[in-house]
């Protein structure tokens, strides 16, 4: 009885569209009060929740985008990226594919990346010829590429939910699927800029890539900063977010001069805001998951899936997602089915690092799928679209993407290789 008052008021409150967070932490509320259980468990469990270690990584990843965000480095990486893909049918798009995976290893957050390219990129590509359509939807695709190439605040708050998963780990786990996803939503744009004639830049000699390399320099280290001290067992993935909130306070305000001290109550501001959500998602969904535990449900439903083959369950995982995904933002989804999902998973024979790379790619995925896809509710008024236009001409780009997906899923190597050559 106590479990079902919990999923009819999860559900309920779900379709009033009240916020993941709060609908947490009533429908927890609900179930103690049927179950009988003391009220002060939702502070406990909630404290308890809140108060990880690795959740200190959050707001200072955030922070690194929001000072990167108001440097000099956006332009910076979209020349450098142009300067050696412009030649290329389709340039534009294709760049800012590129500039998305880019951005990715900086900001780790898909809003961050559509709100900074979107704004910039999305009118060049109207200006140049391409249908304001196509140019949300390669906008919206490609900012998929920020949760998940690291640092992915993302998988951050994965590891938190599930436990037994080490985040620098599903950070390494996460670079080739990554990089493949950008290829193939690259080949993909290419055809259909062959096909329909858009245009490509003059070919840049070697002298010119040279000069956009070192002048988007500064920016490309900052990910060798992060991911390299991690790997390198130099600094923890928390140590790294606060070295690497430090670097880029220092190219924005002192090197590049582009920020003003005016500036930082706005930037706090946006980092507060982000993290403050993060965090109480983290929070609310320790009282959810208590509750899952106490009723048993991994052991209730690991029972029936027993019997299924392995690729039969991973399937039915990849397919549940994508609908999942198309209701609920990725945050909420992964702390409240990864602590379902990863341990029957884990049950099964399923590396923990692959797991964790399928649930967190596959939720953002959802994010560029309707009738709730949050990107492209974003893009499609940047180019002056209904979100409908923006999906039609995202189809292609997205399906070229669950198919990585699927090659992650069905072919551990892509997943594991990387992790496993630095000892996780």
């Amino acid at each position: 009885m106590a479990l079902a008052s919990l999923g009819i008021c999860f559900a309920v409150l779900l379709v009033m569209g009240f916020p993941i967070a709060f609908n947490m932490i009533l429908s927890s509320t609900v179930y103690l009060l049927v179950g009988g259980y003391p009220q002060l468990l939702v502070v406990q469990r909630m404290f308890e929740g809140m108060n990880g270690f690795s959740l200190l990584a959050v707001p200072f990843f955030i922070l690194t985008g929001q000072f990167m965000l108001r440097g000099h480095l956006l332009e910076a990486l979209i020349d450098f990226v142009n300067a050696f893909l412009g030649h290329v049918r389709g340039a534009l798009a294709l760049v800012t594919i590129g500039t998305c995976l880019f951005m990715g290893s900086i900001v780790g957050l898909a809003l961050a990346e559509v709100a900074s390219l979107g704004s910039f990129l999305i009118p060049m590509m109207k200006k140049e010829g391409y249908s304001p359509a196509f140019s949300s939807a390669v906008m919206a695709s490609g900012s998929l590429l920020g949760p998940i190439m690291p640092p992915s605040v993302l998988m951050i708050l994965y590891c938190v939910s599930v436990g037994r998963t080490s985040i620098a780990g599903i950070f390494l786990a996460a670079v080739i699927p990554a990089i493949l996803i950008a290829v193939a939503q690259m080949l993909m744009i290419y055809r259909i800029a062959v096909k329909r004639g858009y245009p490509n830049h003059e070919r840049a000699e070697w002298p010119e890539k040279w000069k956009q390399f070192k002048r988007a320099f500064p920016a490309l280290m900052l990910p060798v900063i992060i991911l390299g001290g991690i790997f390198g067992s130099i600094f923890t993935v928390t140590e790294s977010s606060a070295i690497a909130a430090l670097y880029a306070f220092i190219l924005t305000f002192l090197v590049y001069k582009e920020g003003k001290l005016s500036d930082l109550p706005v930037i706090l501001k946006e980092t507060a805001l982000t993290s403050g959500l993060v965090i109480l998602l983290a929070g609310s969904a320790t009282v959810t998951a208590w509750a899952i535990a106490n009723e048993q449900v991994v052991y209730k439903v690991m029972g029936p899936l027993s019997g299924l083959p392995t690729w039969a369950f991973l399937l039915m995982v990849n397919i549940g997602l994508l609908i999942n995904g198309m209701f609920m933002d990725d945050y909420a989804s992964v702390v409240v089915l990864g602590p379902i999902i990863a341990p029957i998973a884990w049950s099964m024979g399923v590396d923990p690092l692959q797991i964790g790379a399928i649930i967190c790619i596959n939720l953002v995925i959802g994010l560029a799928t309707p009738p709730f896809g949050i990107t492209l509710f974003v893009t499609s008024p940047m180019a002056g679209v209904t979100i409908e236009q923006t999906f039609k001409e995202a189809i292609p780009m997205l399906v070229v993407s669950f198919i990585v997906l699927l090659f992650v899923t069905y072919f551990p190597p892509l997943t594991l290789w990387l992790p496993r050559q630095f000892g996780y």
